[in-house]
C-alpha cells in the first residue's frame, strides 16, 4: 500500500483509472475483484438487498437479544457482534466472533438472497479463479464474519475521516493475528436503513504512520484534522438501503451526518484483503 508523503496535506494518489468508485444495479464480482486487487479504489453495488430483506434484517437486528451499546461516547449506537481494535485482547475478539457468530447468521440470514447468500456468492466467484477464501484465524479459532451497526447523528460527522490501513493492525494484542500479513485492507458494507443523508465520504488521500505524526497525531488518535484535507480531491457517495460497496480503506474515509437525530443509519461491515500467498480473509 502507497504511503503519502510526511509532509501535510497527503500527496495525491493515483488520480486515473484508480481514483473512482465502479457503479453497478446489482452484484458484480468482477468489479469486487478489481477494488481487492487494487486496480480501483472502490465499487459499489446498487440493490444488492431487496427492501423485504434490509427491513427483514433491521426488525431482527433491533430486536436481537445480544445488541449492545459498545461506545461510551455515542449514546447512538447500537452493534451486534465482535470489536476488534478496541478489545483488550485478542481471545476477548475471538471469544465475542464464537458467541455472536450463530445469532448474527440468524439475524441475517432467512429465505431470498441474504448477505451470507451473497457471501457464499463471493466465496464461489474467488474459488473460481483458483483464489482461496476464509475467516481469518488464531490457534484454529476463527474471526467473525462481519457485525452489524448503527448510528445516528444529525450535526457531526456519522464517523469522523480516518483511515483503515494496515498501521491501524499493529496493535499490541493484536501481534501474532494473521490479519497483519494482509497485503491491502479492503472495507466492505452493505446498507440496510439510511436517510437522507449519510453519505460516504472518500479522499484521494492515505497517510503512513509518518504522515500522522507530522499532522500531531499520535498512534491511537481518530479523526485526521480537516485542514490537511481541504485541497484532496474527494467523491462524495450517496449510500441507499440495499446498497453493497467496497473500498481500499487506507485512503481516507468519513460518514457525513445522517440529517437528523431520528434517522438511523445501519449497516453491516467487514473487512477483507489478499495475503502474499494469493488467499484472501475476511474478519470483523
Amino acid at each position: 500500500m502507497t504511503e503519502a508523503s510526511s509532509d501535510p496535506p497527503p500527496a495525491p494518489r493515483r488520480t486515473d483509472e484508480y481514483f473512482r468508485f465502479l457503479e453497478r444495479d446489482g452484484v458484480d464480482w468482477d468489479a469486487w475483484w478489481e477494488v481487492l486487487c487494487g486496480r480501483v479504489a472502490g465499487a459499489i453495488f446498487r440493490g444488492a438487498l431487496t427492501p423485504e430483506i434490509c427491513a427483514r434484517t433491521c426488525r431482527s437486528f433491533w430486536d436481537s437479544p445480544l445488541l449492545t451499546s459498545p461506545n461510551a461516547t455515542r449514546s447512538s449506537e447500537r452493534a451486534v457482534g465482535p470489536l476488534l481494535v478496541s478489545s483488550d485482547t485478542l481471545d476477548t475478539y475471538l471469544t465475542e466472533s464464537e458467541r455472536s457468530r450463530t445469532g448474527l447468521g440468524e439475524i441475517c440470514g432467512g429465505p431470498g438472497r441474504t448477505l451470507p447468500v451473497l457471501m457464499d456468492e463471493w466465496r464461489d466467484h474467488l474459488a473460481g479463479r483458483g483464489v482461496p477464501f476464509r475467516l481469518a484465524e488464531h490457534d484454529g479459532r476463527q474471526a467473525g464474519a462481519y457485525k452489524l451497526r448503527s448510528r445516528a447523528d444529525s450535526e457531526n460527522f456519522g464517523l469522523l475521516p480516518h483511515d483503515d490501513a494496515m498501521h491501524n493492525w499493529k496493535l499490541p494484542h493484536l501481534l501474532d493475528f494473521e490479519i497483519q500479513g494482509v497485503k491491502r485492507v479492503c472495507n466492505a458494507l452493505v446498507c440496510l436503513e439510511n436517510g437522507p443523508g449519510g453519505e460516504l465520504l472518500y479522499w484521494n488521500a492515505a497517510f503512513g504512520p509518518k504522515g500522522r505524526q507530522a499532522l500531531g497525531m499520535r498512534p491511537g488518535s481518530y479523526g485526521y484534522p480537516l485542514e490537511a484535507l481541504a485541497e484532496v480531491v474527494r467523491i462524495t457517495l450517496p449510500i441507499r438501503p440495499g446498497d453493497m460497496y467496497v473500498f481500499d480503506g487506507g485512503n481516507v474515509h468519513a460518514v457525513a451526518p445522517s440529517g437528523s437525530k431520528d434517522v438511523r443509519r445501519t449497516v453491516a461491515l467487514w473487512i477483507t484483503g489478499p495475503l502474499d500467498d494469493g488467499t484472501v480473509l475476511q474478519w470483523a
